[in-house]
This record gives structure tokens, sequence and C-alpha cells, in this order.
């Protein structure tokens, strides 16, 4: 290829992840009674400390973790991802609401009709109701350990160059993503790239709400929000398997996670 077409290319590359991070942050600001403060980190102390209620803070890069103390390094990382865990939830449930209240409406306008259909198709959703039950709600603990576990407490590659929590990988050469150091069975591995620690928590939210494996899970939800229960049907989600599952048992109570359940979000 060419030199001048590979620096065109390049160029668009770059064009179309901005484009892409506007969208998705203006889409997030753009929520009812929510604002949003979006913020870079340059240092551990740009963290604002957890304050109930929270504020609204989704961090747009971050730092690793990895050189503080080992009790600073969690109650940092702590402080930088629940301020975002929360909003992701409060967006979920503001989705709730606005589902329950089409279902209890004899018929849809058009711009109604538009969003039942296009977030039916991003649960994979093949009716309303189904589109209710896989729109769960989370325990705070739970997704903390998670993080914690997926990222070393803030220090892995993946989290501080491209806000990925959770280490979903991508498949698509169109969209923001990272190459992986390893392959798998020879193939390359690519990470997503996120604009922030927000849109990381919303696709592992979304991804528990649709995957078949976490059918169980949705379901135990409807009758506990106790996260030690819960990763219980989390089996699927590692290749370690109950080896995973006893990890986040030791984390959540080690670090005594379940007391940040209570914590709710200042809104506007």
């Amino acid at each position: 290829m060419y030199p001048q077409v590979q620096k065109l290319l390049l160029f668009i590359a770059v064009i179309m992840f901005g484009l892409g991070t506007l969208i998705q942050i203006a889409e997030n600001k753009n929520q009812p009674g929510l604002a949003v403060d979006y913020r870079p980190l340059n240092n551990p102390g740009d963290i604002a400390p957890l304050l109930q209620p929270v504020q609204a803070i989704a961090y747009t890069s971050v730092i690793s973790l990895a050189e503080l103390p080992v009790k600073e390094k969690k109650q940092r990382f702590t402080e930088m991802l629940l301020p975002a865990i929360l909003i992701s939830k409060q967006k979920l449930q503001t989705q709730r609401h606005k589902l329950e209240q089409l279902l209890s409406n004899n018929s849809l306008n058009a711009d109604q009709q538009d969003w039942l259909t296009s977030t039916m198709q991003r649960y994979k959703a093949k009716t309303p109701d189904q589109l209710k039950q896989r729109m769960i709600n989370l325990p705070n603990s739970m997704i903390l350990a998670q993080a914690a576990i997926e990222t070393g407490w803030g220090s892995s590659r993946f989290f501080v160059q491209a806000n990925n929590i959770f280490g979903v990988w991508s498949f698509d050469p169109t969209e923001p993503r990272i190459k992986a150091n390893g392959g798998r069975n020879g193939t390359p591995v690519y990470l997503k790239r996120y604009p922030s620690l927000l849109e990381s928590i919303d696709d592992y939210q979304l991804t528990l709400g649709r995957g078949q494996p976490y059918r169980q899970l949705r379901q135990a939800t409807r009758s506990t929000q106790n996260s030690l229960q819960l990763i219980t049907y989390l089996d699927r989600y590692s290749e370690l398997g109950q080896t995973y599952i006893n990890r986040l048992a030791a984390v959540i109570k080690h670090n005594k996670l379940q007391q940040y359940d209570d914590y709710h979000l200042r809104l506007n």
C-alpha cells in the first residue's frame, strides 16, 4: 500500500474514533435529570473522594494504580469506578421506567416504536416482555469485584490504554480497539477501546443482560440483590469456572465491597 494511502486511512480512523467518542458521550449526557461530569485523570490525586450521594463523574482517561500501596490502590480504584457504575445503573433504571410506561400504553407513536424496536435489537429480545427481563439490576459490589479481578485493581494495560474494564474482545476492525500482546491459536486478539469508563460498564451490563450464559443470573436478580449469591451464576463468565467464583467471593468479603451496595447517585 502506498504511504499516502496509509496516511489517509490512519487519518480517517482517527477522525472516526473521535467522532464515535463524541457521539457516545453526547448520548450519555442526554439523560433526564442526570448531568455527567466527564474528566481525564493525570494522577491519583485527581480522583474525587466518595461522598454520599455520589457525584456523577465518568473518567475519560485513567492511570495505572499499580505503584500505589495496596490499601490506597484499592481505595482509589473504588473511588474511580463506583461513580460510573452508578451512572450506568441510573441510565438503565431510566430505560426500564420508559419501557414500563410504553407497555402500559394502548398504542405507540413513531418515536416510541422506534425506541422500542432499537432497544429490543440491542438486547436481542424477541418481545417487549423479554426485553424487560433482560434489563437487569446488578449490585455494586458484584460489579466492583469483577472489575477488580479483571483489571488487577486498576493496573492492566487494557484498563489504562483503552478504558476496558472487563477485558471485552473486539471482532470488528472498524471500531476503536487495541491489539493484545498475545494471540489465540495463532490469531491476533483485539480488545475494545471505550471513550470512558462509563461506556465500558454500559457494555458489561448489556452483555450480562442479553447473553445466553447469564439467563439464570437474570432470573436470580428478580429475587435477590445479594452479590455473594448472584456470583454463583457467573461460572461461564471466565474459563476458570468455579475458581473464578471463589475469587470473586474472596474479593467481596475481604474488601467489604457490599458496603457500597447502598451508595446512590446525586441527581440534579
